[in-house]
């Protein structure tokens, strides 16, 4: 047994001058996850992962260094922790920097002064996310889907996590692992220029509500590396999250019908049809919106008609646009009433809401084609009417000079009605209307209407929420919109 010792020797000092890498390793040899998060109102963290090979990673050698910096000079040293964007947790250097805009750079250098190099890499914050969905506040049924929405862009993806704060019912255990998972970036990342995914919050089933940040970002792929690195890792990105959202998931998957308020806007367009929106509203100024579950629909039945479901759709008369949802019925005419129901199962259904058109609004000015130059005052003139206002809208076809997606932003920005309201008593009001200096000619009709609150909600349900009203509009005017130049 003793002629064993000195080989057991020898073993363990040859294992221990491995793990001291008594030689650097090269810097070619080095393959560097980057990640940066730059998340609105809380600061920027950067993590970097230096691989030596496909699983083994890099620890830094007595003397080197890395730091990371941001555009206003402020750095910070990159200190051990873990890569927590994966399920793997590799060892990584990571450090916090205050918030680095949209479309700025941060810095990042390894200082390496026995092979005396300074290296850096450089990476890009992407640009802003305009989330528009889920709203702050809602409240979502565990386990079960719901969607996020934001204004679809020309390229890029999407990167969702979530930063739970607490979750009743759960033991101090449960609750991290809960913490851990849930952290991950959700993975496949979502295609942004679709505008829309689906997200669930999975908890165990000792679960009975727990409260979320959800952060969305927009990904890039901005990162310029030092060539003395080998390759960038695959899963390199930058993040910008614009907005957090707190969330509270609960697991009950309905509400009662006496805590809704619906919001209720009906829409008759003379010559086109008649639009229907409702968005269900949970009682309590930041309790969200409701999602119908499996089982339960809204349907609207004009007079004399079948009845048309409404299907999930954002509320397009608010710049926060809520989901809701919404039908095109045929047009109903001034005085007739639209049937709203909410069908679920027995005593909570709201089957009798009804709605009544106002009555026409005659338009006098601006006449059909005519042309205007825009950002340039014209006057809207119709016949006086003593009760109820005007909401007025523009709805753009088409936009000389602007791509896609600014036609597409154009298009959103336009359709709202204008705020506020125009007493209909005054016969007349200004209007300006305004597109991007690279637009040299657009398209639109002008969509002037009466509106009205003879609105009699189904007495199931809680109140109407504030914003509900019918619209008459009158037969569009056609207009053009020319660039002065």
């Amino acid at each position: 047994m003793r002629s064993l010792v000195p080989v057991s020797l020898a073993l363990v000092a040859l294992l221990a001058g491995c793990a001291l890498e008594r030689d650097p390793i090269p810097t070619a040899d080095l393959e560097p996850k980057v990640r940066v998060v730059s998340v609105a109102g809380v600061g920027t963290q950067v993590t970097l992962v230096l691989f030596r090979d496909l699983l083994a990673t890099y620890r830094l050698r007595p003397g080197e260094r890395l730091t990371a910096r941001a555009p206003d000079g402020t750095t910070v040293v990159l200190v051990p922790g873990v890569d927590a964007s994966a399920w793997l947790r590799r060892n990584a250097f990571v450090g916090w920097l205050p918030e680095v805009g949209a479309r700025q750079d941060v810095v990042v250098t390894f200082e390496r002064p026995d092979l005396g190099e300074s290296l850096e890499i450089v990476a890009r914050v992407p640009g802003e996310l305009n989330v528009t969905r889920p709203a702050a506040g809602d409240a979502r049924a565990l386990g079960e889907p719901f969607t996020v929405a934001w204004d679809a862009l020309s390229e890029g993806q999407v990167e969702f996590r979530f930063e739970v704060s607490a979750c009743e019912g759960l033991a101090a255990d449960e609750f991290d692992d809960l913490r851990t998972a849930r952290g991950f970036a959700v993975l496949p990342l979502a295609d942004a220029t679709l505008g829309l995914a689906n997200l669930t919050f999975d908890a165990p089933d000792e679960a009975r509500r727990c409260d979320a940040e959800l952060w969305a970002g927009r990904v890039g792929d901005g990162i310029l590396l030092d060539p003395a690195f080998g390759e960038l890792r695959a899963a390199s990105r930058t993040v910008r999250v614009s907005r957090t959202l707190p969330l509270r998931f609960e697991r009950e998957g309905t509400v009662p019908t006496a805590d809704l308020e619906p919001k209720v806007r009906v829409v008759s367009v003379a010559g086109v049809g008649t639009e229907v929106t409702v968005v269900l509203y949970r009682a309590g100024t930041l309790a969200g919106t409701y999602e119908l579950p499996i089982g339960e629909r809204l349907v609207a039945t004009p007079p004399g008609g079948a009845g048309v479901v409404l299907a999930p759709a954002e509320d397009l008369s608010t710049p926060a646009r809520p989901e809701g949802y919404r039908a095109w019925l045929p047009e109903v005419a001034p005085g007739d009433q639209v049937r709203i129901a909410l069908e679920r199962a027995g005593d909570e259904a709201a089957l009798d809401t009804r709605v009544r058109v106002p009555p026409d609004v005659r338009v006098t000015a601006p006449e059909a084609g005519a042309r205007r130059t825009i950002g340039s005052s014209f006057t809207a003139e119709w016949t006086p009417f003593d009760t109820g206002q005007v909401e007025v809208r523009f709805e753009v076809a088409a936009c000389d000079g602007l791509g896609d997606e600014e036609l597409a932003d154009l298009r959103v920005a336009r359709g709202y009605p204008i705020l506020p309201l125009r007493a209909g008593d005054a016969g007349s009001a200004t209007l300006t209307f305004t597109a991007p200096e690279a637009a040299t000619s657009c398209a639109a009709e002008l969509w002037l209407g009466r509106t009205g609150e003879a609105i009699d909600l189904d007495p199931a349900f809680r109140g109407l929420r504030a914003g509900s009203r019918a619209v008459r509009v009158a037969a569009p005017v056609p207009m053009t919109f020319d660039a002065d130049r």
